[in-house]
């Protein structure tokens, strides 16, 4: 079973927006993606989702790879969306039963 296009290609196609990903590397590289706006408040937790007020955003994992960028690239970048810059304090995967490169990355954000 294709996962990701069962239930991410309509999610994203949905509830997408544009992104910028610059990175923290000495060129300051650019990366377009799209991600889902999370800034309200993520839910966290690995069996039982908490409802937080941590503004967040998703995004595909293999959008990431696509891109030519490394998971760990993520540390210290800052992402731009709807209008706001955010500083990616940290993140985590969000595997799907096909594995991790299928699944998700959640960003946890703080503001720039």
């Amino acid at each position: 079973m294709d996962y990701a296009a069962l239930l991410f290609d309509p999610t994203y196609s949905i509830f997408g927006v544009d992104a910028v990903l610059t990175l923290a590397d000495t060129a300051g590289t650019e990366v377009p993606l799209t991600v889902i706006d999370k800034t309200g408040g993520l839910p966290i937790g690995p069996n039982v989702e908490i409802g937080t007020v941590l503004p967040g955003a998703v995004l595909r994992s293999s959008a990431l790879a696509e891109s030519g960028v490394d998971r760990d690239a993520l540390d210290e970048a800052v992402i731009a969306f709807n209008g706001k810059s955010w500083r990616i304090a940290s993140y985590y995967p969000k595997p799907v039963p096909t594995g991790e490169a299928n699944g998700e990355i959640v960003l946890v954000l703080e503001a720039v």
